[in-house]
């Protein structure tokens, strides 16, 4: 329950900022409502940058320090970062925030190396199951805390007009992530464990630590007896290497660890880069999607979008939210125990694939309901399809590779999938903005994006 709150935490700073970057970016001055697109994907890509920079540091901490450490630091980091996007008044401060954000948390992959240590492969598909039941609670809650809670001195004037909040409209939603992180630190410094795996490694590390200390005082006094008796030049000459290893100086567990595959190669094996490479392409098209989404909703419907308030976008992200916590609680885990983690996975990603052309149409709806039928059925079955996809993969990378580097391939996993997240909103945000360019030129212009990344996928 703890890890699944951490969980929360962490997509709650995904998603909470979707419902305002639009507004925030279209305020800014001198950005046209035809560039808006271009400059969310530029916000949006921040925090994936900012990921990716500080991720293998986190992996490496984790792997040197254990898994409770760096999760209780990364919830402290991540309680102070958020203001740095909530203070936010212009594009360049809220992509500088975001990037911060993204920098100082790296308990996106610290998770998925806990749950995956205190799970067999038997039981990692409902396990990872469970734990896309946060990601769901966080993407129905977020959006619409961010959509409902922006602007307040706008909203309840009484309450907020004068206060820190119009002076910085989007402070109050990250008040409430804030808070959020810092109630996991504490959560996580009374109640959660070290995992066993890593436990039992620092243990047999101290031993043979222990060991070789042990046998170096022996030898040193040996040395000391010998030279005192005038004979070290003749030991020195007579020793070899079997004298050495039956006095126990080198331990033999100690020499097999020298004989082990080089690090990289643990790392790097090839079934570890292919779910690895596999989960960027994922990341890459989710996050391109869904910052595309709530631009698309924005856009006036003269333009080719659905004209949506934020209260209306923050009402469509919450439904494929709930959407998706129902459909981890009672379909998720009979899809992965049927068809296994790799082909569940192309089963999500082929289901995203079609489903993620339907979106653009729902602003040729000949009204408001057909309209919002659309944009839901989308919505919710986008959400599933890629909770199948995520889930599935993120299984297969755990599997492929050995306990004590576990931390360091997720995070080389987040690393790449951070590269992947900067790359797709810039280049969707770009292809949004270029398709409003082409309203006037060519029909159903506002499909172009979309059809790109259902081939991608």
């Amino acid at each position: 329950a703890l890890l699944v709150s951490l969980n929360v935490v962490d997509a709650f700073h995904l998603n909470v900022v979707w419902p305002m970057l639009p507004f925030l970016v279209a305020r800014d001055v001198g950005v046209k409502a035809r560039d808006v697109g271009f400059y969310v994907g530029v916000c949006g890509a921040a925090a994936p940058l900012g990921a990716m920079c500080g991720a293998y540091a986190w992996g490496r901490v984790s792997d040197a320090h254990g898994r409770r450490p760096a999760l209780i630091a990364g919830c402290v980091a991540s309680t102070i970062s958020v203001y740095a996007f909530g203070t936010a008044t212009t594009t360049t401060r809220a992509a500088l925030g975001r990037f911060l954000s993204g920098l100082a948390n790296g308990n996106a992959a610290i998770v998925k190396t806990y749950v995956g240590e205190i799970t067999t492969k038997v039981s990692a598909g409902r396990a990872f199951g469970v734990l896309a039941l946060g990601y769901g609670l966080a993407s129905a809650a977020a959006p619409g805390v961010g959509g409902y809670l922006q602007r307040p001195a706008e909203r309840w004037p009484r309450a907020f007009a004068g206060t820190v909040f119009e002076t910085y409209p989007y402070l109050l939603p990250m008040v409430v992530a804030s808070t959020l992180t810092f109630v996991g630190a504490v959560l996580g410094w009374v109640f959660l464990p070290e995992t066993a795996s890593f436990t039992l490694r620092r243990r047999q590390e101290e031993r043979r630590r222990q060991r070789g200390a042990d046998a170096s005082r022996g030898e040193a006094k040996r040395l000391v007896k010998l030279a005192s008796a005038g004979e070290l030049q003749t030991f020195a000459d007579d020793h070899d290497d079997d004298d050495e290893v039956a006095d126990g100086v080198v331990d033999v567990e100690d020499t097999r660890t020298l004989q082990k595959t080089p690090t990289e190669e643990v790392l790097f094996t090839p079934e570890t880069t292919i779910a690895v490479a596999c989960y960027a392409l994922l990341a890459a098209i989710a996050i391109g999607y869904d910052e595309l989404i709530p631009v698309y909703l924005k856009t006036d419907r003269d333009m080719g979008g659905c004209g949506f308030s934020p209260s209306d976008i923050g009402l469509l992200l919450i439904a494929g939210g709930v959407t998706l916590l129902i459909f981890q609680l009672t379909l998720y885990t009979r899809i992965c125990d049927a068809l296994g983690a790799v082909r569940a996975f192309r089963f999500g990603v082929s289901l995203f694939a079609g489903i993620s052309i339907l979106a653009p149409f729902a602003s040729l709806a000949p009204n408001n309901t057909m309209l919002w039928i659309i944009a839901l059925t989308s919505q919710c079955v986008k959400i599933c399809a890629l909770g199948i996809g995520f889930v599935s993969i993120t299984i297969v990378v755990n599997n492929s590779c050995e306990d004590a580097v576990k931390a360091r391939v997720n995070a080389i996993s987040g690393s790449t999938s951070a590269f992947a997240r900067v790359v797709s909103p810039v280049v969707c945000g770009w292809m949004f903005s270029m398709s409003m360019r082409l309203q006037d030129v060519v029909p159903f212009h506002q499909v172009a994006p979309f059809v790109f990344i259902s081939v991608v996928a």
